[in-house]
């Protein structure tokens, strides 16, 4: 039974488009191209170390240190860019950007919670208890910092390598 040429590999469209073999190439080849780049935002162990290390410094710099924030915001503002520049040149891929809704989620879940702990901090600074407990939200920005970033970036790979699953 001759299958309709409509369906045959090798016939071009009206417009003289690509034939169906050549479609699916060009779309394997974006799969391989997708796979590759997912596997070049694989960040390095002490990335989010030392962002970690930044944030655990802003935060504690309000209560703990006894630093004045003016001290320590300059340094935080000029070592977050250094980082993400450094990140982007090194790789060449630029992670501050979600690939879509899922990523985006992420993303904005690691500024809330990053934002809620400073808060926090902002609030046992304006309270009589020691300065010691300021400990508990510099090493929760800490944590925060490493583990959601290492899931963002997880997310981020996933969406890159499989973007039809995750829109």
């Amino acid at each position: 039974m001759d299958s309709d040429p409509r369906e045959s590999d090798t016939v071009r469209s009206a417009s003289g488009g690509p034939t169906v073999a050549e479609a699916r190439a060009a779309l394997d080849a974006l799969d391989v191209d997708a796979s590759q780049l997912a596997a070049r935002i694989v960040t390095p162990w002490w990335y989010h170390v030392a962002l970690g290390a930044v944030t655990a410094l802003a935060i504690s710099s309000l209560s703990v240190l006894g630093l004045s924030p003016a001290a320590v915001i300059p340094l935080v503002v000029i070592w977050m860019p250094f980082m993400l520049t450094a990140y982007t040149t090194t790789w060449r891929v630029l992670i501050s950007r979600p690939a879509s809704r899922r990523s985006r989620r992420a993303l904005l879940l690691s500024l809330v919670v990053i934002g809620a702990i400073l808060a926090l901090a902002v609030l046992l600074t304006t309270t009589s208890l020691s300065p010691w407990w300021g400990a508990l939200p510099t090493a929760a920005g800490f944590a925060a910092t490493v583990l959601l970033g290492r899931r963002y970036d997880a997310v981020l790979r996933a969406e890159i390598t499989r973007p039809d699953t995750h829109r």
